[in-house]
């Protein structure tokens, strides 16, 4: 299984994306991870990628294709949160076509987005253990606390409503055009990303048919 979930931040292609993987048993590949875990690096890179994260800024071409090949590379994959631009969905077919790894669809998410901001402006994760919350949709019992550990809560940069309305309107501008891009070539699968997590996995499974693997 070879997929690509788009959608704007908040839009819920990482949880998508997860469930499906699970249901796949297919690698999930989030370059939100990918460049998070490359921002901790106490390095000139690692630096740089953190300094974009938190501006809302995309981080460069170059950078994201170089993590997102080397896991990709084994062969089956769920990616989430690449390609970003057109120029990134021109060289992950170019990857595609050297490595004979066809994309199978490519899942669009459509949430607008006065509730995407509604959305990030309750997320919240724990400092300590990586649990994360929604004060809209999943609270914690204790407000600010962790359920598991009883670590503070916290919101990233990138969630805040500042930074939120910068990374759609980048989104409107960079990445919509994939979606145009993808239904040229007969791949898009549109599915609307308000409505029941569980209900909006099944709606996708549904679409792609039956093909779990072991």
């Amino acid at each position: 299984m070879r997929l690509v979930v788009l959608g704007a931040p908040g839009a819920g292609k990482g949880t998508q994306a997860r469930n499906l993987a699970r249901y796949y048993n297919t690698p999930h590949v989030s370059t939100g991870d990918l460049l998070r875990n490359q921002a901790q690096e106490n390095n000139v890179n690692g630096r740089a990628v953190k300094s974009l994260i938190d501006e809302g800024k995309l981080v460069s071409d170059e950078i994201v294709a170089r993590l997102i090949v080397k896991q990709i590379a084994d062969g089956s994959f769920i990616l989430d949160g690449y390609p970003r631009t057109l120029y990134q969905a021109g060289v992950l077919s170019h990857f595609a076509r050297d490595l004979d790894l066809p994309l199978d669809r490519v899942i669009s998410i459509q949430v607008p987005d006065e509730v995407i901001i509604e959305r990030m402006a309750g997320r919240v994760y724990c400092a300590r253990c990586g649990a994360t919350y929604n004060t809209h949709y999943h609270p914690p019992v204790i407000k600010d606390k962790c359920d598991v550990c009883g670590g503070t809560l916290i919101q990233r940069e990138d969630d805040k409503t500042l930074t939120v309305q910068k990374r759609l309107t980048l989104y409107h501008e960079m990445t919509e055009p994939i979606i145009n891009f993808y239904k040229g070539e007969g791949l898009l699968l549109p599915v609307s990303g308000i409505g029941d997590i569980g209900d909006i996995t099944a709606q996708i499974i549904a679409e792609l048919g039956d093909q779990k693997e072991g």
